[in-house]
């Protein structure tokens, strides 16, 4: 099925399908490093939700110019010695710390997404174009945002960055499994402050630039302090705070 608004290219959407969700949702649940059940749990809540972001992604300058040519903003993360080059402090720095300390390929979430769904990955370059580019896009940018939010991949961290993807780019999908995750880790360690936590993230999302339609590659070479000011983006400090005071077990909920 397709969805055509006056300045939204056609994409692909499916019925929301609530049942789908929630079998996704606690197999996430069962095992959070099996992202076949992140992107199961996208495709049955997304729907048309997807609308306004790929509207503002297809109508911006950067996703314009992704469109016609995706290389380079990948090319640019996967420069290691340009981004080594940058120095120590800059954004890149952290970026490649990130990467280094998680033992992550920057091209991973992409390749994770096509492998668990190739025909359908096939589909979208084939037919949607557009769609193709901004979700290649936003996966290799999935890095980034956690380096320039300071949400780390243990499970609280993913859960309040998908509360701040979803909260900021208007999908469905990602609002919904953070705010699940959320309530999930809630009732696992009732000390967190969770929900303080999970507002500070759609504030956050509110007050920052649009990430979407931004190319975070032009603000690497920056210290890490100067890209998040120019972005408005202003991490949680109660997060860290919870995270670096926090010595029990990690809960068992999702993560993206």
């Amino acid at each position: 099925m397709t969805e055509q608004h006056a300045t939204c290219p056609p994409y692909p959407w499916e019925p929301f399908n609530p049942i789908r969700a929630w079998t996704a949702f606690w197999g996430l649940v069962g095992d959070r490093d099996d992202t076949r059940y992140v992107f199961a749990f996208f495709r049955a809540v997304n729907g048309r939700s997807m609308g306004h972001i790929v509207s503002r992604f297809a109508n911006s300058d950067f996703g314009r110019s992704q469109i016609e040519d995706r290389t380079r903003f990948a090319d640019v993360m996967l420069d290691r010695k340009t981004l080594e080059s940058y120095g120590r402090g800059t954004f890149a720095a952290a970026y490649l710390h990130y990467l280094d300390s998680e033992n992550l390929n920057p091209l991973g979430v992409h390749e994770a997404a096509v492998e668990n769904a190739p025909e359908l990955y096939a589909q979208l370059e084939a037919e949607y174009p557009e769609f193709a580019s901004m979700t290649y896009t936003l996966h290799l940018a999935h890095d980034l945002h956690h380096v320039l939010t300071g949400y780390g991949r243990d499970p609280l961290g993913e859960a309040l960055l998908l509360t701040f993807n979803g909260n900021q780019n208007g999908t469905r999908g990602s609002r919904l499994l953070g705010m699940f995750a959320g309530l999930r880790i809630r009732s696992e360690i009732w000390q967190w402050p969770v929900g303080r936590m999970m507002a500070n993230a759609r504030r956050m999302a509110r007050e920052s630039q649009d990430l979407v339609t931004t190319d975070l590659t032009k603000y690497l070479h920056l210290p890490l302090a100067e890209a998040r000011a120019r972005l408005n983006l202003v991490p949680d400090p109660l997060y860290r705070e919870v995270r670096d005071a926090w010595t029990g077990p990690e809960p068992v909920s999702a993560k993206a």
